[in-house]
């Protein structure tokens, strides 16, 4: 076992609130003592359950490094221009004696990345290796329960989809649930050593958007209007915006592929689910 056992959530939306839970129930099993909940001052975020919420100043890192007092692992589920945040909180963490750092990945793979988002990633990435504070990327796709949603084109229960490509490209899901439960197994049971200065690739399910257009008809008996756009549309996108996120992301989709290798087997257990069961159905 790790070791670990206080964890500290920053962010407690898209994927955040499902670390919470995941968190609190590891808490109330035993397996973890504390879960704290950094919030921006003046948010009215609430949290259910057992949890230490404390509101943050992310422009003081003092306010910062007294929120983090006493917390082994800081998981960051923060997005957007929020990310640049992660440099400041990883400093203050280490001053702390914050022991891991999980910055916001939870997509594609983004070492080694220059532009727009990811390489806005892979700087919080040099950033946390030049900081020497111990660190550890997840890379997970797509979130299979999240991503259907009419601002990246795939809202399936409009009866119209658009994809960048021939929408024949394979892809690696997993459901947030899924990721906060593989998260919450190997940062509480893999030894401490195992899970420090590495990445961690994990995938749910593989299919390709036609795949899974096809089974959603067959389920709910529904007929899609799929449109397939040319990748080169979504690269002039990229060009005006670098940070187009539906842009970058239906790049990254028509064009990378699955994950080539993945981490799965380090949670024995962990049985994610299928993509298909992930799709809303109105």
């Amino acid at each position: 076992m790790s070791g670990y056992k206080n964890f500290a959530i920053v962010g407690a939306g898209t994927l955040g609130g499902f670390m919470v839970r995941q968190f609190l129930k590891e808490k109330a099993a035993g397996t973890v003592n504390e879960v704290v909940v950094l919030t921006r001052q003046g948010s009215k975020t609430t949290i259910e359950g057992d949890a230490k919420v404390v509101p943050v100043d992310y422009s003081s890192k003092e306010s910062i490094r007294n929120a983090l007092t006493g917390v082994d692992v800081i998981i960051c589920t923060i997005s957007g221009e929020a990310l640049s945040l992660q440099g400041k909180i990883a400093e203050a963490g280490k001053e702390a004696g914050v022991k891991l750092f999980v910055p916001s990945e939870f997509g594609g793979v983004t070492e080694g990345e220059t532009q727009g988002l990811f390489g806005d990633k892979a700087t919080i990435q040099s950033q946390l290796m030049a900081l020497d504070i111990p660190y550890a990327f997840f890379y997970t796709g797509p979130f299979a329960d999240f991503v259907w949603a009419s601002f990246l084109g795939l809202d399936v229960t409009s009866g119209k989809v658009s994809v960048a490509g021939d929408g024949n490209k394979q892809i690696s899901f997993t459901s947030r649930t899924d990721i906060a439960r593989y998260l919450s197994y190997v940062l509480t049971q893999l030894p401490a050593e195992q899970l420090k200065n590495r990445s961690f690739t994990i995938n749910g399910d593989v299919k390709s958007f036609n795949e899974i257009f096809q089974a959603y008809e067959a389920k709910t008996g529904k007929k899609l209007q799929v449109t397939y756009i040319p990748v080169s549309v979504f690269e002039e996108r990229m060009a005006t915006n670098p940070h187009d996120l539906p842009a970058v992301l239906q790049k990254f989709w028509a064009t990378e592929g699955p994950f080539q290798r993945t981490d799965n087997d380090l949670y024995p257990n962990w049985n994610p689910s299928p993509v298909l069961d992930n799709l809303p159905v109105a």
